[in-house]
């Protein structure tokens, strides 16, 4: 399958200290890749390099075979984000924030869309309430559904799954397994190791600062991961 990601000897520093060293590896059209590591182990470093909201210190990355200062851009419009930072417009609405998004990626039909997304993550009710009254399980609902909204080709997760409950959670799951299973691209860090196993097609352990593990999820087992980092604590 085509490499739509190509990392190569990624390093970054914060200062004297260095928090990833050296990180190479690609990632193919159509895998779901989970990325475990021991807190502060830089995973979402990580993700916020390969999201360009971040810059390595040095080392190359390389979308669709093609440099980064060419087709940056152009990543930009492919990938849909979920991070610790909701990038959501407070003051405004669900709808308002759906609408702005959907106009930046191109939505057709974005009224009657915009509507059917809110219904699917339960946000319809409170379509036209500001975002800065929402629980943090609301906004990461409609972080969600700003997802199924701009349809992106990948997706960047860092614990998408962090505070939504048992209902949000399985929505969000057959969304992930529907969106795989169409094609899509997936990068995910996860603390729940038993569902990110069960939709990954392969795991990548980050540790001491490189990529220490790259396995086929069919090739381990969660007892492996486990033993894999410090104080079997992720």
């Amino acid at each position: 399958m085509p490499v739509v990601l190509r990392l190569e000897n990624i390093t970054k520093r914060f200062g004297y200290r260095c928090i990833l060293n050296e990180i190479s590896f690609s990632i193919e059209t159509g895998e779901f890749v989970t990325l475990i590591g021991n807190n502060g182990a830089g995973k979402s470093t990580l993700l916020r390099i390969i999201s360009t909201l971040s810059k390595p210190t040095q080392g190359r990355i390389i979308f669709y075979e093609k440099s980064k200062k060419v087709n940056v851009r152009e990543w930009r419009q492919k990938i849909g984000i979920i991070s610790h930072e909701n990038r959501l417009y407070g003051d405004l609405s669900s709808e308002d924030n759906l609408r702005i998004f959907g106009t930046l990626y191109g939505v057709e039909d974005l009224e009657s869309n915009t509507a059917q997304v809110l219904l699917e993550t339960d946000l319809f009710h409170v379509a036209r309430l500001p975002v800065s009254n929402f629980s943090s399980g609301m906004k990461k609902r409609l972080m969600i559904a700003r997802l199924m909204l701009c349809k992106p080709k990948i997706l960047i997760l860092d614990e998408p799954f962090t505070g939504l409950d048992q209902h949000s959670k399985k929505l969000f799951q057959n969304y992930l397994t529907a969106f795989h299973q169409q094609g899509g691209t997936v990068i995910m860090v996860t603390h729940q190791l038993d569902l990110g196993l069960k939709l990954a097609t392969r795991v990548l352990v980050l540790h001491q600062k490189r990529i220490q593990h790259d396995n086929s999820v069919s090739e381990i087992s969660i007892d492996q991961c486990f033993d894999w980092l410090d104080n079997n604590a992720i």
